[in-house]
């Protein structure tokens, strides 16, 4: 007679979690509660479980949970973003408190750069609190411009083309490809790019009240991201912020940048 096997409760409610991480790729408590259907105090004890074996985590900057960058699930691969996203959110958890400013990273995607991370949320200063996928300007930001400054020379005629037939107010510049790639050899030299005076993401009449300063995240010669630093305009210089806080920038990108799996091939 065959032996009549149980199945593993608390394995099948931490799987449907799981699935529903994957599905959503983030989610809040309160989406998990309505999409499972499990109690929060059970949702709580399965994420942490999730996260102390290293298949899921919660992002410091807005609290949503999602499936680690790491993991193989249904014969997929979360991408590259994920796994930059994850393995930044320690380093600049650690950045911002060794020099109290906020950080974010971000990558470029459409003709903007989208922010993957940041610790905002853990600085004491108000700075433009943008959110993870928030995405900002390439010609105004210093995040766009050191993208570009260090992306491969195809890459950029090719963001720069898009940028000229581009009807937005801010993106006109490409429009004079000459004067920005000046712009661009100068910020490559230095070896960081700054946020142009007054640039507001939400319109021309929007004027932001925040500097930034922001290096690649290299691998070789592949730039993977910005990461910037930002402080509220007033506080400090340019200058002071380049002096006390550059060399601190850029070994945050270089933490980045050897954590993450070398690429294939």
């Amino acid at each position: 007679m065959q032996t009549r096997v149980k199945s593993v409760r608390a394995l099948a409610r931490g799987l449907e979690v799981f699935k529903a991480l994957h599905q959503h790729r983030s989610a809040s408590l309160q989406e998990l509660y309505d999409e499972t259907g499990l109690a929060k105090p059970t949702l709580l004890r399965i994420l942490k479980t999730l996260q102390e074996g290293g298949v899921a985590r919660r992002s410091p900057s807005d609290g949503r949970y999602r499936v680690s960058a790491s993991v193989r699930f249904f014969g997929q691969n979360l991408g590259e973003e994920d796994a930059i996203a994850e393995q930044a959110a320690p380093v600049l958890d650690r950045l911002c408190r060794d020099v109290i400013w906020p950080s974010d990273i971000a990558v470029y995607k459409d003709g903007v750069m989208e922010i993957l991370e940041s610790s905002r949320h853990q600085t004491p200063y108000m700075v433009n609190r943008d959110r993870i996928g928030f995405r900002v300007h390439m010609l105004m930001s210093a995040m766009g411009r050191i993208y570009l400054a260090f992306s491969p020379a195809a890459e950029r005629r090719a963001i720069l083309l898009r940028l000229s037939r581009s009807g937005d107010p801010y993106d006109r510049a490409a429009r004079n490809p000459s004067a920005v790639l000046a712009d661009l050899a100068r910020d490559r030299a230095r070896g960081y790019a700054v946020r142009e005076a007054g640039y507001g993401r939400w319109g021309l009449a929007e004027r932001s009240h925040a500097g930034a300063i922001a290096v690649p995240v290299l691998q070789g010669k592949r730039v993977l991201a910005s990461l910037s630093l930002s402080w509220a305009a007033g506080a400090t210089t340019r200058e002071q912020m380049v002096d006390q806080h550059l060399s601190r920038l850029k070994s945050a990108a270089a933490e980045i940048a050897a954590r993450l799996p070398a690429p294939a091939g």
